[in-house]
């Protein structure tokens, strides 16, 4: 598929999967349908080489996160831990730590307190540490946050 299609494309689905990540109180759940759709699209545009559709995946990940926390988007972890260790912009590190953040998994937090040490971003580390420590906060257990507590 070619770039501008695949462009068109991801922006349909992170229009319309916005939208539904925003539901009025009481919105039923995703369908099996709209969960394969999301597993696929944010798979695949997790590794696309156009930053902005990793971007705006990653923006969506945190929205449906936020919009539909029962919902199992576990399978967004790994490419965004990927995202989180090799990508070459230090913004798309940080807004992956974010993502990774929203899931509040062992997983993710493990990822994003090894990326506090070893990021070669001062900021993307600093951002890290941060969200090390407060999960460190939230759960009472000092953990990997007690190394990068500097």
């Amino acid at each position: 598929m070619n770039t501008p299609v695949k462009c068109l494309l991801a922006a349909l689905v992170v229009m319309t999967m916005t939208a539904a990540a925003t539901p009025p109180s009481g919105a039923p759940a995703l369908t099996d349908a709209q969960r394969s759709s999301l597993r696929a699209n944010i798979t695949d545009n997790l590794q696309d080489a156009n930053a902005d559709i990793r971007t705006s995946t990653m923006q969506l990940v945190i929205e449906l996160k936020d919009a539909y926390p029962d919902a199992d988007l576990d399978f967004a972890i790994i490419p965004l831990m990927t995202v989180l260790k090799n990508d070459n912009v230090p913004e798309l590190r940080i807004l992956a730590a974010c993502a990774l953040h929203a899931f509040d998994s062992e997983l993710a937090r493990f990822a994003v307190s090894r990326r506090a040490l070893y990021d070669s971003s001062d900021r993307v580390a600093r951002l890290c540490a941060a969200f090390a420590r407060a999960w460190s906060v939230k759960t009472g257990e000092a953990g990997l946050a007690s190394i990068v507590s500097n």
